[in-house]
């Protein structure tokens, strides 16, 4: 239909609104609610919920999905916290974890005995504006559906998403989204607001329901969690460094620019007369991450460049504000200290390719995923009296080797272009 906005008594524009058939909302939620179920995650001690989200029946044994950050303080403190299903007319029982996907958040659940009903998960791509339909427990609002239209996958992303224009809120991660059949099409994970969500697709639930597990103790599942990152690492790195780094020009050097399509790059240049010095930067980073914890995310790339200029502050007040500035940290990553450990860091100079660098190289070691670290670099680049880049690099859960590997190609990419 057509619908009219007005402003100020005249007519502003026409706006089409495209909605669901009437009735069908209604039909749809009364034909698959009793197929979604909040999850609690529950405090041992006190029998108190922690943190709830949403989850769906998807198999005959009971088989139950939901994001794995929904369960992840049931990963990491078994002792502390379990898991239970509530159905929206009071029906409750308690869920074991069978199997994990931490990469593309999932998690498999189970519940006792064989449900009458479940959901069909669907490896069919939808038309992008198909009419979709989301179900989840907003705020512990009770059960909720919200209509909105499929947008195809994100471009710009390390871990596949599907674009849903729809009101997705805290609470309902992990339920379903489904067609007007009810086939489920993606699985509720994020929202940047405004009806910007985002779902996990259907082919990773999949994945997840075929392949082998077995039921066991939920601290089984941090070996599980290490072997997915390291793989995951391994493969999106050794892609980057298979080939030549795509490098931009900054006045006379060449530095590494947006090295891949799912990382996001922006510039500007900032010129003040009382500061006596010009600043050119451009900052790229990977668009998401990994959730292992509120305070811990993994999966990370991020850099940036910063050129300063100056012809008005004289060799000395430059580089030493410039050996001020270098002291500063740009590229912060989060972190948890029961689940890092301390940085260890090392100083030196560098040459390459006749451009003299003094470089700060830092690790620290995951401390439940053994081969993992974080790892960050610093560099300052001189050349000249008036000029010096300063360069920054972070990767978040990455192997001893590719924590090495890239940021010596990362360096070897920076050149001068006379």
């Amino acid at each position: 239909m057509i619908q009219w906005l007005l402003a100020g008594g005249g007519l502003l524009f026409a706006a089409f609104v495209v909605a669901a058939p009437a009735g069908e909302t209604e039909r749809v939620f009364a034909n698959y609610e009793n197929n979604v179920v909040q999850i609690r995650i529950l405090d041992q001690e006190s029998g108190s919920k922690s943190s709830i989200g949403s989850g769906f029946l998807a198999g005959s044994q009971g088989q139950v999905i939901t994001n794995f950050h929904v369960v992840a303080e049931l990963v990491h403190h078994p002792d502390q916290y379990r898991a239970e299903f509530l159905f929206e007319n009071g029906e409750s029982g308690a869920l074991s974890l069978l199997d994990i996907d931490v990469v593309h958040d999932l998690a498999l659940l189970k519940m006792a005995g064989s449900p009458a009903h479940y959901l069909t998960v669907s490896a069919r791509q939808p038309a992008k504006g198909e009419r979709l339909f989301s179900l989840g427990n907003p705020h512990d609002l009770g059960l909720t559906i919200v209509e909105g239209t499929y947008n195809g996958h994100l471009e710009k992303s390390l871990y596949e998403k599907i674009h849903f224009t729809g009101s997705i809120n805290p609470g309902m991660s992990g339920g379903p989204t489904i067609d007007r059949d009810g086939a489920v099409v993606g699985v509720n994970v994020a929202t940047a607001g405004n009806q910007l969500s985002f779902l996990v697709p259907a082919s990773y639930v999949i994945r997840l329901l075929t392949q082998p597990h077995a039921e066991g103790e939920a601290a089984d599942f941090e070996d599980l969690i290490r072997d997915q990152l390291l793989a995951n690492q391994q493969q999106y790195l050794e892609k980057l460094l298979a080939q030549p780094f795509a490098t931009l020009t900054m006045d006379h050097f060449k530095v590494p620019g947006r090295l891949a399509n799912f990382l996001n790059c922006w510039g500007d240049t900032q010129k003040r007369e009382d500061t006596l010095y010009e600043r050119v930067f451009q900052s790229c980073s990977s668009s998401d991450d990994i959730f292992l914890s509120d305070e811990q995310s993994s999966g990370i790339i991020r850099y940036s460049h910063e050129l300063y200029t100056s012809e008005g502050l004289g060799a000395l007040r430059f580089f030493g504000f410039l050996e001020r500035n270098f002291q500063v940290e740009r590229l912060r990553l989060r972190s948890d200290e029961d689940m890092v450990g301390n940085y260890v860091c090392d100083a030196d100079f560098v040459e390459n390719k006749g451009l003299r660098s003094k470089v700060v190289f830092c690790l620290r070691a995951y401390k439940n995923f053994t081969g993992l670290y974080d790892a960050t670099l610093m560099a300052a680049v001189f050349h000249g009296d008036g000029q010096l880049l300063q360069t920054n690099l972070a990767l978040a859960g990455v192997s001893y080797e590719n924590a090495v590997r890239f940021p010596r190609a990362y360096l070897e990419a920076i050149q001068w272009n006379p």
